[in-house]
């Protein structure tokens, strides 16, 4: 299946050595825990591109959080902060799999994502000009806030116009902080590949992102998804050679991913995946009330 080396500590070891190079105070850096423990989490939403039964999924995504929740208390440099972490990692993984589960109520998760949107907004704005030893945010939080919101304002075109550049603006905080990692840079890539012309977005803009998210790749959980992602540039740009090259890479990292499998399907119909992506769950279909409450 996928590689054993997934689940060694040292495979992370780029991205702390990034993280640690200057003198940083315990709100602008995660953890070494929970920066292994997100590494695992990185390794099992791979293996979880094998299973088809999401709610085998989602019970385990509870399992792995229950886990380090258990030991957030005693291992976190600034617990507040890398609580907000593992709840938006827990809300914005398992919003990829609640679509198919049965009798689910959208309005819940609506308003789950819009009380954690709040939640890592506060965090960021009460911290991210304080001096001393938990003053500052750490890059990872402005991406996963901005995920969240990403998730949040997919519900309904309203939304997205009211949030679409705070998402672009966390994005670029994050790279501001540490310019090569691979999460911040296709966050930046799938904003400017959806955002429309007016607005700054472009296909030629987003290739960019996304070859710098390839490029900053400390290991193989980082290389399958930005290899997937490249892959998808280069078919948009109808380089098929460079597309093929891409998804091979990925698919040898895990040759069981039902992901890869649909991106070639996808790929085989004239669709890229960012198609897939934007049309698959339906939620353009439902209406978001609350969508300008927030300022």
């Amino acid at each position: 299946m996928y590689r054993d080396q997934f689940r060694k500590n040292f495979i992370f070891a780029g991205l702390l050595a990034l993280l640690l190079a200057a003198p940083l105070s315990a709100g602008e850096r995660l953890s070494d825990y929970t920066l292994r423990k997100y590494q695992d989490f990185t390794g099992n939403r791979i293996r979880w591109t094998c299973i088809t039964d999401n709610n085998v999924i989602l019970k385990e995504i509870d399992a792995f959080i229950d886990d380090v929740y258990r030991n957030l208390p005693y291992k976190a440099l600034d617990y507040e902060q890398e609580k907000l972490f593992w709840e938006s990692n827990y809300q914005v993984e398992t919003f990829c799999y609640v679509f198919a589960v049965e009798g689910l109520d959208l309005k819940q998760v609506r308003l789950a994502l819009k009380e954690l949107m709040q939640k890592d907004e506060a965090y960021i704005s009460s911290h991210e000009k304080m001096k001393g030893a938990n003053g500052g945010v750490a890059p990872q939080m402005y991406i996963l806030t901005s995920d969240v919101t990403s998730c949040y304002m997919s519900f309904s075109v309203a939304s997205a116009m009211f949030h679409g550049m705070r998402v672009k603006g966390l994005y670029a905080a994050a790279l501001r902080k540490a310019p090569t990692l691979w999460n911040a840079n296709t966050g930046m890539g799938q904003w400017l590949y959806y955002a429309p012309g007016i607005f700054g977005g472009g296909l030629k803009k987003a290739a960019k992102y996304f070859q710098a998210a390839y490029d900053g790749a400390t290991d193989d959980c980082d290389r399958f998804f930005t290899s997937v992602y490249l892959s998808q540039i280069r078919f948009e740009e109808g380089n098929t050679a460079e597309c093929a090259r891409y998804l091979a890479e990925a698919e040898a990292i895990c040759p069981e991913s039902h992901h890869v499998k649909n991106v070639r399907r996808q790929n085989a119909k004239g669709k890229s995946l960012f198609y897939y992506n934007r049309h698959r769950s339906g939620v353009d279909d439902n209406s978001d009330p609350d969508a300008t409450e927030l300022k």
